[in-house]
């Protein structure tokens, strides 16, 4: 991946707060969510109920789809990502650590709750995108960008590209 390209998708996930997973129930229909989140560089954390249905549908299949759309104020403004990535419920200690930080500093509340605070209750997944889609409407209308995390390659393409 190009570092302008690294720097775009950077931009668009610090301008959002909220994106929309889709994972797969067990019936094999999609599940499309919206939720807040956090990143750490490439790295996608949302919060959730630890029994929701969400967390169900990851650990049977840890595929998901991810769109996310920072505010704009014309469709010439649109920059957005799709993402196809796998999901992961977080465990480790020192990583939910770092992630309460992410949320506090991306959401700020009064009185600086303590860490463990933040994430109490909950459960943390990880999101690691493995294609990305960009589009940015601000270079032409139906700009798109595939880039594939693993092999480490982009293809540029319009409106008709296929997304993952």
């Amino acid at each position: 991946m190009e570092p302008e390209q690294r720097q775009l998708i950077l931009s668009i996930l610090g301008r959002a707060d909220t994106l929309t997973v889709a994972t797969v129930r067990e019936d094999g229909w999609p599940q499309a969510t919206v939720v807040n989140f956090v990143n750490d560089d490439l790295d996608i954390y949302f919060g959730t109920a630890p029994h929701s249905q969400k967390i169900g549908n990851i650990v049977r299949d840890p595929r998901v789809s991810v769109t996310v759309t920072p505010g704009h104020e014309t469709s010439k403004d649109i920059q957005a990502l799709s993402l196809a990535a796998k999901a992961e419920p977080v465990t480790d200690a020192g990583e939910l650590s770092r992630v309460a930080d992410l949320v506090l500093k991306k959401f700020p509340r009064q009185g600086r709750p303590a860490r463990a605070a933040v994430l109490e209750g909950g459960a943390v997944v990880r999101l690691r995108p493995t294609i990305v889609s960009v589009l940015d409407y601000s270079r032409t209308f139906g700009q798109t960008e595939l880039i594939d995390l693993l092999a480490g390659q982009a293809s540029p393409g319009l409106r008709d590209n296929p997304l993952p």
